[in-house]
């Protein structure tokens, strides 16, 4: 009994983390994106009118934990190496790109670090929501050449 609740929480947890990661990464790549240009043409999104510094924390408050558990989860049982490669790049380049870069490289390099860190997340999210609803896949998941 005790099992099947294990995999029941593990099966609706794992899809809500990486849906969750996706669309936070993609709402920091928006970010990155809108408001520069929303900035030079002197529009101002009322979206993305908050503080640089709590917008930054509140994206690693969501999508660093929601990364861990979906990350952990899904390669505990696919154990694909793309997947944890892909994720931890991602993480510690977000991370980084929203703590420190801003000063080491400027605005347009912590943007850049963040837009690319945030493809690294969207893809890592991707392939591990793939893998693991194709649960048919018996062989390795580096053998698999389906993704």
């Amino acid at each position: 009994m005790g099992v099947q609740i294990k995999a029941n929480t593990e099966n609706l947890v794992r899809p809500v983390a990486d849906f969750v990661g996706i669309a936070g990464s993609a709402l920091c790549a928006l970010h990155c994106l809108i408001v520069p240009i929303s900035m030079v043409s002197g529009q101002v999104v009322s979206a993305f009118v908050v503080d640089e510094v709590f917008f930054h924390n509140m994206l690693l408050f969501v999508l660093v934990p929601t990364a861990v558990l979906a990350f952990g989860i899904g390669c505990f049982n696919h154990k694909d190496r793309w997947v944890l490669g892909l994720g931890a790049v991602g993480l510690i380049s977000l991370t980084a790109a929203l703590t420190v870069l801003h000063d080491i490289l400027g605005e347009n390099g912590e943007r850049t670090v963040g837009i690319l860190a945030s493809g690294c997340l969207i893809a890592a999210h991707w392939r591990n929501f793939r893998l693991c609803r194709d649960g048919d896949c018996q062989h390795t998941a580096s053998k698999c050449s389906r993704y």
